[in-house]
């Protein structure tokens, strides 16, 4: 039974990438040519064919639907004169036959339901859309990433496999030569790009948010048997491997774990040496100027320190408590620090702070010694902390008796023996001949006096226990980098050409970006819901049993299967809705490679909602 039409605009029915759409639009007269034309930019998508054709039902998107709700109780099909009829909506149009029953596909779909959610509408979905949206790049880099994350590897032989299996965000067979290809398509200029538009888009999301933002930096070394990578090189290597290396810098929003930069190098460059080159992106890129990084021992050194305030950059550096500065200043405050009303609870420390004034040279080009300086204000954050005092105390000085009593033995001792006898005692021979050992306290004194003290210096940050908890949140993404890069398979390339670097490392680093953001939510959901623990184990095993969700496709929509005990409630505490139990219509992409989109869809600023509409 047909219905009488709602009122409808006009519209065209335009073949597009994936489907056929249903675009309205709006008509202005021309004087001059005595003509209507189309307005430049007023076409936009309101509906898909599902059937893949000009003819049969119609999908229409949410923002059409709630202009005109009459809709969404109706059926709405197209017929090949172009008229649109309506019928009412019906229990029956849901059922499902024995041919749909047949033909249905059954994907594992909870975790990367959950991984979509997680990094819907992000900066990092945004910039991939923006700078890989021709030809899908984007949806198969994410699927290439969902891949290493669930299958905890990047041996992509296993790909095809895998996406057979699991609800992806490109749904199509991806075999090894293709996805070596899209290695190859992937350049150091758009991943340039996609750092740009990263940084922007960051910072557009961040004018929202009041809190001090703290980026942690930090970089890794990945191994490779290959020798035709003009960026592996024999260095120092993070994972202790005897192989030539690449290196791979990020810095992470220690708040939520999205990532805000990234970039690979050659492997023989010492972390120390980055920051000049990441201060020179800081200022080419135009990353936020309000953000705290946040680096480990291996990025501090006084030419570090210069070049941040030459840069005008916020930091909050752990420095090398062997520096002279670091032990004058803890002489200096030692009696503040082993004073009971300096311990704080909340970071189990007693702490101090110290205002002092850094002296640094206008640029490097003139760092000499006549020429002129610039001073600036540094805040030096002493923490010390007993409890590892008193562990580093007891090993000593177990280790020293140790040594002593296999001396009188006549016992061999190992090197690392031998080191501990000759730094820290003293052989003394007697009238008779015979020796004895005594303590050498002062080289022992000398090396348990910096032993539980930590220094932490910034320009920015006053607060001592700000800065702490600022500091060991930036130590738990640097766990989380080693953790995903050990089981994501990191600690080795496995790419034997310089084609396929750039685009297999920037993947792994999506993967990395993704792994981690997903962390840090479970990490924020757990502060505020101890509970969760109960359901909790760990991120792989969080996946795995996410992995047991099914969902169920047809032509015309899909189901999930239900969730169940936990699962509920990390949802819940995730903040993210469950998928649907019900039968719910959805457009599908056809099974086939997409082709290059007309000049008339690319100049459409918005897409119609799919599957995948959140990554949209």
């Amino acid at each position: 039974m047909l219905v009488q039409a709602p009122d409808l605009p006009r519209m065209l029915c335009m073949k597009g990438t994936k489907y056929y759409g249903l675009y309205t639009y709006k008509n202005a007269w021309d004087a001059e040519k005595k003509r209507s034309y189309r307005v430049k930019g007023s076409t936009k998508c309101v509906g898909i064919m599902v059937s893949g054709d000009k003819t049969g039902k119609i999908k229409w998107s949410d923002e059409f639907l709630s202009e005109y709700p009459a809709l969404e109780s109706l059926i709405s099909q197209r017929d090949e004169k172009g008229n649109i009829t309506f019928s009412p909506l019906d229990e029956e149009t849901q059922t499902i036959t024995v041919k749909d029953a047949l033909s249905a596909q059954r994907y594992h779909a909870g975790a990367t339901w959950v991984l979509d959610h997680i990094i819907a509408d992000t900066p990092l979905v945004k910039a991939l859309n923006r700078t890989f949206g021709k030809y899908n790049l984007n949806k198969k880099i994410l699927s290439l990433s969902y891949f290493l994350n669930l299958s905890e590897g990047n041996a992509m032989t296993r790909y095809e496999n895998f996406a057979a299996t699991h609800r992806l965000p490109w749904q199509h067979t991806l075999t090894s030569s293709a996805i070596t290809r899209i290695f190859q398509n992937i350049s150091s200029e758009q991943i340039d790009r996609f750092v740009a538009k990263l940084n922007l888009l960051s910072i557009d999301e961040s004018k929202q948010d009041c809190r001090t933002k703290y980026w942690a930096l930090d970089s890794t070394s990945i191994s490779t048997y290959s020798t035709n990578l003009s960026k592996s090189s024999y260095g120092h290597n993070k994972d202790g491997d005897n192989l030539p290396q690449v290196n791979v810098l990020m810095v992470v929003d220690q708040q939520t774990g999205e990532p805000v930069y990234y970039r690979t190098y050659n492997g023989n460059v010492p972390d120390i040496v980055t920051v000049k080159h990441l201060l020179q992106e800081h200022a080419r890129i135009r990353l936020d100027s309000n953000a705290v990084f946040v680096a480990d021992k291996g990025y501090g050194s006084v030419a570090n320190i210069h070049r941040f305030y030459q840069n005008k950059t916020s930091f909050l550096i752990n420095l090398k408590t062997s520096f002279s500065i670091c032990r004058n200043i803890f002489d200096e405050a030692r009696l503040d620090l082993f004073d009971p009303l300096n311990f704080n609870e909340d970071i189990n420390n007693s702490c101090t702070t110290r205002e002092i004034t850094w002296s640094y040279p206008v640029n490097f080009k003139t760092d000499c010694k006549r020429a002129p300086r610039l001073k600036e204000k540094m805040y030096m954050h002493i923490y010390y902390d007993r409890e590892i005092f008193n562990a580093h105390q007891r090993t000593i000085t177990t280790n020293i008796s140790k040594v002593a009593k296999m001396l009188q033995k006549g016992e061999t001792l190992s090197p690392a023996l031998k080191h501990i006898k000759d730094t820290f005692l003293i052989e003394s021979v007697s009238s008779d001949g015979s020796i004895t050992y005594s303590t050498n306290r002062k080289a022992l004194d000398d090396y348990l006096k910096m032993k539980g003290v930590r220094i932490l210096v910034s320009n920015e940050v006053k607060d001592p226990i700000e800065a702490y908890k600022a500091y060991f949140d930036r130590n738990e993404v640097e766990y989380a980098f080693r953790l995903f890069k050990q089981r994501l398979g990191f600690n080795r390339m496995r790419v034997s050409s310089n084609d396929s670097l750039e685009g297999k490392a920037f993947i792994q680093f999506i993967a990395t970006s993704i792994a981690i953001m997903l962390r840090k939510r479970i990490a924020n959901a757990l502060k505020d819901n101890p509970k969760l623990k109960l359901a909790y184990d760990s991120e792989p095993v969080v996946l795995d049993k996410l992995d047991s969700i099914i969902e169920t496709r047809f032509s015309f929509g899909s189901y999930y299967s239900e969730v169940v005990g936990g699962l509920k409630e990390l949802f819940k505490a995730l903040g993210i809705p469950e998928p649907s139990e019900e039968l719910a219509q959805e457009a599908y992409e056809a099974d086939s490679e997409a082709e290059e989109k007309d000049l008339f869809e690319e100049e459409l600023e918005q897409e119609i909602q799919t599957p995948y509409q959140a990554l949209e």
